[in-house]
């Protein structure tokens, strides 16, 4: 019982002694320390068109043809979309490659030429 005692009374002079204010210590706060998420993995997707308009473009894989996909454009993409399609656009079956995020369906950048309309 004695013990415990001693213990506790122990215990209560070490926290009051170690805390900031009782040792006559200043804390400081600076600026939260900024960290940088990791850079999204751009990816390419090869195929050829079946429809593109300025918000959208429908492509078929080259490799495997029964792969279909569909991917808006994000605004610089729909800039150069725009450009392309004022010229003629691109046509069923022109080849492109998408450029992409991992896991995104949003066109970042389209490469590939257009045919001439017919």
């Amino acid at each position: 019982m004695i013990r415990s005692r001693i213990r506790a009374v122990l215990l209560a002079v070490g926290a009051a002694v170690a805390t900031p204010a009782a040792m006559g210590a200043q804390v400081t706060v600076g600026k939260p320390i900024e960290l940088k998420g990791p850079k999204p993995k751009i990816v390419k997707f090869k195929g050829e068109v079946l429809q593109a308009n300025v918000a959208q473009i429908v492509v078929r894989s080259r490799e495997n043809e029964r792969v279909i996909r569909s991917f808006s454009l994000s605004p610089e993409a729909r800039e150069a979309m725009q450009k392309i399609i004022d010229r003629g656009g691109y046509q069923h079956g022109d080849k492109v490659e998408i450029h992409h995020e991992a896991g995104s369906d949003v066109a970042l950048k389209i490469k590939g030429k257009p045919s001439k309309p017919v």
